[in-house]
């Protein structure tokens, strides 16, 4: 009797690690951290208002060098960079789409205060888009309100627009959204890539997709212009459904996973203080990155620093309670840049990661149990107690303690 049922529970387990070997060999796969890192990336800054951008820019220079880590480097914040925005006196002139750049003497300041901050090695660039929408689909909109945006006098705002028309790499004037000719993408793609050399003088080496909406064919032609990461929430969605929402998604997707010709860099949470989030909800999410082996990359916004003033104060005053708080519970956190924690991923440096079949072992224990799926089977089964056990087991003598990750032995 006991021999039935130790073999249908035998069974059962065997088929749900069948039923979900895909998602635990990528989480086995993907790169485990030795020391917690912490990234803070901001998006949609330069193109766009001037004054406001540039004394943001700068306060957050002051703040970001206040700190430091164990190796004396300052923290670093990625700048997720818009090159262009409509040029609303050209279009009213003859109805057709005009862009001003980056390289406009009207930016001047905002270059400034971003030079500035990557010469004190607390800004490092991505790119974001030539614009933050499709040009075409903005032309092609039938609401007043839109048409209005793209003639008004410049530089415009794009958090004005309505969220599916943020998103660049699809045709979003109406829904569901169409995709764009992979001709038309390769010639984008080449355009904002050269751009962007020639005003910051190095190509960028890691992209992030506005709204994080962007299709195979992106990734071909970043990875034809030398992008080599791609910033990601763990899923790539295709296109915008009939509500305007994100959709067609493929996923999930993991650290250092690859793509068509790149490779994915995880960020999935977020820091905005306008939404009510403060450093606390950061400290929890370093702290459970951390004890999965991760990095954990915070996605903030630039419209937290140009709205009320009262917000860009708060804004500040949390991201310096984030790292002092930070470094204080984690003395060997450490500070890079997103494109450095590519390079990392991609050399499988053994300076910064794990590669101890047990330290891996125990981690991944870790890991599966966030795979909601399988760990609620795992939990019916009685699987979770064996994980647990072999958990306790890899990471005895203190190798991960629940509250801050892996230690060497």
């Amino acid at each position: 009797m006991w021999v039935y049922v130790i073999g249908i529970w035998l069974l059962a387990i065997g088929l749900v690690f069948a039923a979900y070997r895909r998602e635990l060999r990528a989480i086995w796969r993907e790169p485990v951290l030795r020391q917690p890192v912490l990234i803070i990336e901001s998006d949609d800054w330069g193109a766009g208002p001037v004054e406001a951008q540039a004394e943001a820019l700068g306060h957050l220079v002051e703040v970001l060098t206040r700190h430091r880590d164990l190796t004396g480097r300052h923290p670093v914040m990625t700048l997720a960079l818009v090159l262009a925005v409509p040029d609303g006196p050209a279009i009213r002139r003859d109805g057709r789409y005009h862009r001003l750049t980056l390289e406009d003497p009207i930016f001047a300041p905002v270059l400034a205060a971003i030079g500035q901050g990557r010469t004190a090695g607390v800004f490092a660039l991505q790119l974001h888009g030539l614009e933050h929408y499709w040009p075409e689909a903005l032309m092609a909109s039938a609401d007043p309100a839109v048409r209005a945006w793209l003639e008004s006098d410049p530089p415009a705002s794009t958090e004005q627009l309505p969220p599916p028309l943020q998103s660049r790499w699809v045709e979003a004037s109406v829904l569901p959204s169409m995709p764009l000719p992979a001709g038309m993408v390769a010639g984008a793609v080449a355009e904002e890539v050269r751009l962007f050399a020639k005003v910051f003088g190095e190509k960028p080496r890691v992209a992030v997709p506005p709204t994080f909406v962007w299709t195979r064919e992106v990734e071909q032609a970043w990875a034809r212009q030398g992008v080599g990461g791609v910033v990601t929430p763990g899923l790539r969605s295709a296109c915008r459904n009939t509500k305007g929402l994100p959709d067609c998604d493929t996923g999930p997707l993991r650290n250092g996973q690859g793509g068509e010709g790149v490779h994915y860099l995880v960020r999935d949470d977020y820091f905005e203080p306008e939404r009510g989030h403060r450093a606390g909800r950061a400290l929890t999410a370093l702290a459970d990155k951390w004890a999965q082996g991760r990095p954990c990359l915070l996605e903030l916004h630039r419209r937290n620093f140009l709205g009320a003033q009262k917000v860009a104060t708060q804004t500040l005053d949390e991201i310096d309670t984030l790292y002092r708080q930070a470094l204080a519970r984690w003395p060997d956190l450490r500070f890079i840049s997103t494109a450095e924690l590519h390079g990392i991923f991609m050399q499988r440096d053994p300076a910064w990661l794990v590669t101890g079949i047990r330290h891996r072992l125990a981690v991944w224990c870790q890991r599966v149990s966030g795979l909601w799926g399988f760990w609620r089977l795992a939990r019916l089964t009685g699987l979770a107690v064996g994980i647990g056990l072999l958990q306790r087991w890899a990471s005895r003598g203190g190798m991960i303690p629940q509250d801050s990750g892996l230690s060497d032995n």
